[in-house]
């Protein structure tokens, strides 16, 4: 393409802090690299983004673009006005969580994943491409038929790794003062309660033990019943659910942390372990979704998350010290290879390609 290339992201909510909404800046910023005119539309601006992005309904004022990236994850009126337009479409698909994990908290929220599953289908057969962030998601994109699928893992914030990657994994931890830590919202395909579960053991066979939860509700229902489930364990005092905090306190509470548990039952990445990883945290996970792909050998990785099973893996991971030493060297690989600086430059090659593509040459 000889003149400059236009190129819209819409993307249904935008937040800088949320890693769709990071990898959607971070998108921008090849496209601008490469020459593009790239904008970013969305149909929920937040006040930190305010100034990044425009309303997806003040599009129509824009001139055509010769490529649409669509920023799928939840459904949203939006991919019906993307569907509606005429431009090449290509999808950049960072998975929807099965509404069946909400009907029974998040009415609203549900319907909206079910109608995004829906709207899902129907992009796949309007777009000409797409990216997915694992091989798990890609399979959702494939069973759809849409032909061509590259996956290409999320772009994450290297902002959030440690500057000062620790070149050891810390001492065998003191069983009277451990922390399990897990970060994501607090939702119920995350499964939090099984971690609560877990902690009950944990805080039988090793006393004094806490269990830290970073991240903000997605279901205010969902949220008050792990808090009414802590209770019913007697291990309120034991449960530290900490929402949104800042990077700031977020690496803190990594460095702070003696072992990461994830139980969750669908992710399409789970950006967290990742970051746990980079700060040399071992990390143990349900086998289930896109956690094995994101995980690649470099954790412990459960078939079975009975509480006395996942408290055995707790108690052995802090306890046993080659164990640790592997997992914090096999880890520290593993966040390397998907470090942004890694994964960026297949990002940056694979829309090369498609500005140099028939499918949007004009």
């Amino acid at each position: 393409m000889s003149r400059r290339p236009v190129v819209h992201q819409f993307i249904p909510s935008l937040a800088e802090r949320d890693a769709v909404g990071f990898h959607t800046f971070a998108v921008d910023g090849i496209l601008r690299e490469l020459g593009a005119d790239s904008t970013i539309y969305t149909a929920h601006i937040k006040s930190e983004t305010k100034d990044l992005a425009r309303h997806y309904r003040n599009h129509v004022k824009d001139p055509n673009p010769d490529l649409i990236i669509y920023q799928a994850s939840i459904g949203s009126p939006m991919a019906d006005y993307v569907m509606g337009r005429s431009e090449p479409l290509m999808l950049n698909y960072h998975n929807m969580t099965p509404p069946e994990f909400f009907y029974g908290w998040d009415a609203t929220l549900g319907a909206e994943l079910d109608h995004g599953r829906r709207q899902l289908a129907r992009l796949c057969r309007r777009a000409f491409a797409a990216v997915a962030d694992s091989d798990f998601n890609a399979r959702d994109l494939t069973e759809l038929k849409l032909k061509r699928v590259e996956v290409i893992p999320v772009l994450t914030d290297d902002a959030l790794f440690p500057t000062d990657r620790p070149l050891a994994p810390g001492p065998i931890p003191d069983r009277s003062a451990l922390t399990v830590l897990f970060v994501g919202r607090l939702a119920p395909n995350k499964c939090q309660h099984d971690l609560l579960a877990a902690m009950a053991v944990v805080c039988q066979r090793m006393p004094g033990s806490e269990l830290v939860l970073v991240g903000s509700s997605s279901s205010d229902r969902y949220e008050q019943s792990l808090r009414e489930f802590a209770v019913e364990l007697g291990i309120a005092d034991a449960v530290r659910f900490e929402g949104s905090v800042s990077a700031r306190d977020l690496g803190s509470w990594y460095r702070r942390a003696d072992v990461f548990v994830c139980l969750s039952e669908h992710e399409g990445f789970c950006v967290p372990i990742l970051e746990a990883m980079a700060w040399g945290v071992p990390v143990i996970a349900f086998d289930a979704a896109a956690v094995p792909d994101t995980v690649a050998g470099a954790g412990v990785v459960l078939d079975d998350k009975s509480p006395a099973v996942v408290a055995s893996a707790v108690e052995r991971v802090v306890s046993d010290e080659s164990l640790r030493q592997l997992l914090f060297e096999l880890g520290s690989a593993r966040a390397k290879e998907l470090r942004t600086s890694v994964v960026r430059p297949r990002f940056r090659d694979f829309l090369v390609e498609l500005l140099e593509s028939a499918e949007i040459r004009r």
